[in-house]
């Protein structure tokens, strides 16, 4: 087994992502167009440099292969239709992102690869658009899928509670909390967030959990993380449900600080 990932390897590990992903629909199959790798620190840091050489080369071979899919449709006789749907990109350009596991999951030389789909909503009162991720690791030279599943985007609402912060790289970000109960955290592969921070190791996967009451509109908390959550400086019991006020800054894991405002 490779004791590092290299840039080859990196970019088939994403082609090979697409072949596990295709979505077969009645005149065509879609393929991803957004990639989020994610790689061993070691090999992060030692690929950092190159990463917007690789992202254009890794563009190119998923164009090639898209190409190479479809040369496979020629009729067999003139006149004949093509014998398979034409494979398509969900999106008109690829986009690909690359990631430090700060999880600690992965070794030396594991590449695994997110893909994300984006499904158009079924027609009904009420139903959203539907993203289909697919994740592959390639580990030791082979490549397997870990998981595949759907995420539904609801249809707006409008927004009871804002949350402001600043991310990692001190930029100012803003969400708006428009669902009864929300989930807060980094979020990961199988831990998903409403909420997902890019934010320190410290902070948990799943933070916090914030709950509107539909009937007295008042807001609670739960601490449900690993090295704690504090309420305008006071820190909460894990697991039990706090009333909020109508402002409050929350702090996780004394990394971050969340301004909350109900609206």
């Amino acid at each position: 087994m490779s004791s590092k990932a290299v840039g080859r390897d990196i970019i088939q590990a994403i082609v090979e992502n697409l072949h596990e992903s295709r979505e077969p629909l009645r005149y065509s199959t879609l393929v991803p167009s957004i990639y989020a790798v994610y790689l061993h620190p070691d090999d992060y840091d030692r690929l950092a440099g190159i990463f917007p050489r690789m992202r254009e080369e890794a563009k190119r071979a998923l164009a090639e292969e898209l190409a190479r899919l479809n040369g496979r449709r020629r009729a067999l006789l003139p006149g004949l239709a093509p014998r398979a749907p034409k494979h398509q990109s969900a999106e008109p350009d690829w986009y690909i992102k690359f990631h430090k596991d700060e999880d600690e999951e992965l070794s030396p030389g594991d590449i695994l690869v997110d893909s994300q789909l984006a499904l158009a909503p079924e027609k009904e009162y009420g139903a959203g658009a539907k993203t289909q991720r697919s994740v592959t690791l390639t580990s030791g030279g082979e490549t397997r899928k870990l998981r595949q599943f759907s995420e539904e985007s609801r249809p707006s609402s409008p927004a009871v509670a804002r949350l402001l912060y600043n991310d990692k790289s001190g930029q100012r970000r803003e969400f708006l909390m428009t669902t009864p109960e929300i989930s807060i955290g980094r979020g990961g592969r199988t831990e998903y967030c409403d909420l997902q921070l890019d934010a320190p190791a410290d902070i948990s996967r799943q933070h916090f959990y914030l709950r509107r009451d539909e009937g007295t509109r008042e807001f609670f908390i739960q601490d449900v993380s690993r090295f704690g959550t504090t309420v305008d400086g006071q820190a909460l019991a894990p697991k039990q449900w706090v009333r909020l006020s109508s402002r409050a800054k929350i702090g996780l894991a004394e990394k971050m600080v969340i301004e909350f405002e109900i609206l």
